[in-house]
């Protein structure tokens, strides 16, 4: 009976050092766990803040493409009037040259006839 008693006491301390290294175990997995929590707390964070900027960014992005395209047409529209006064005034001249040299044949003309 000695030895059972012996096999169920060995068992016993066996059973018992299994339990304590299971415990420990598990406690190394909670500390594991809670600095996964935190870290995952730490990236949310991080992630809200990201989303955020983004956000900023999306709008300033946004209101600046408008004012491209707003500069775009003042930019065509411009150049399509400076287009039209520049043929206006090539045509101005071209009058006035010829009106010019029409008025020297005249003066010459006239001129001679003195």
């Amino acid at each position: 009976m000695a030895a059972v008693g012996a096999d169920v006491q060995a068992t016993s301390n066996e059973l018992v050092s299994v339990i304590e290294e299971l415990k420990e175990r598990r406690q190394e997995l909670d500390r594991a766990i809670k600095r996964e929590e935190e870290e995952k707390s730490r990236l949310v964070a991080e992630l809200l803040a990201i989303q955020d900027r983004l956000r900023t960014v999306d709008d300033s992005l946004q209101r600046k493409m408008v004012a491209r395209q707003e500069f775009d047409k003042t930019i065509v529209d411009t150049s399509a009037a400076f287009a039209k006064i520049l043929e206006s005034s090539r045509l101005l001249l071209s009058t006035v040259k010829q009106d010019s040299l029409m008025l020297g044949g005249n003066t010459s003309t006239t001129t001679t006839r003195q």
